[in-house]
């Protein structure tokens, strides 16, 4: 598993599309799994042009993918990531609650892209962050997990409906639906390596 960044906008980079990368690590993030665009410093006009679309996953195993992908990496427990001293894994979790909190520290300054004076909101815009509670299959924390969700759809969400609750987001994401089995792709944080956030969340109606 592997974390790529910078990913300009308009770039293929979709769930389940299948891309061609060129990358290059970086020292300024020493994750085994941090890799960087090549060119991303001097080339990032023509960044998006380098992630190349190869083919799309499809429907059909979309709904074994999670499945096999735990198989290969998941893990009991995020203690088991810390262990290892890993960055990135599966977990299917058990989940015990939801919300929408407030950001301690909202970032009221915004990008505009490349190209347009078109505002590009990041995470740290939004007054509001969807967080959930849960257990691991195998868990060994004392107590319950307790992360931020940064799943791209949660925001998009938000963006696209400005004027509707934004607890609305996590509806879609069938956290408290019990005929759903769902998996956490969870990643820890460069400045804080024991710290976990949901990067994105699988989930599918339970056969």
């Amino acid at each position: 598993m592997v974390r790529i960044y910078p990913v300009p906008p308009g770039a293929p980079m979709k769930r389940w599309n299948v891309v061609s990368v060129p990358l290059e690590q970086t020292s300024r993030d020493t994750r085994q799994e941090s890799w960087k665009v090549q060119g991303s410093k001097d080339e990032w006009p023509r960044l998006a042009e380098k992630i190349v679309l190869v083919d799309k996953i499809s429907r059909r195993d979309q709904l074994t993918f999670p499945g096999r992908l735990y198989d290969e990496f998941g893990v009991g427990c995020i203690q088991d990531l810390n262990d290892k001293q890993l960055s990135l894994g599966l977990v299917k979790p058990t989940v015990l609650d939801c919300c929408m909190a407030d950001r301690e520290k909202v970032k009221h300054t915004v990008q505009t892209t490349l190209d347009s004076d078109t505002p590009f909101l990041t995470i740290a815009n939004y007054p509001k962050q969807p967080r959930v509670r849960y257990r691991c299959a195998d868990c060994k924390s004392t107590n319950p997990h307790d992360q931020q969700i940064i799943e791209w759809g949660a925001y998009e969400f938000m963006r696209r409906n400005p004027d509707r609750p934004p607890e609305q987001c996590l509806t879609g994401l069938r956290l408290m639906n019990a005929s759903y089995d769902k998996y956490f792709l969870v990643g820890n944080l460069a400045k804080h390596r024991t710290s976990f956030v949901v990067v994105s969340v699988f989930r599918f109606k339970a056969s």
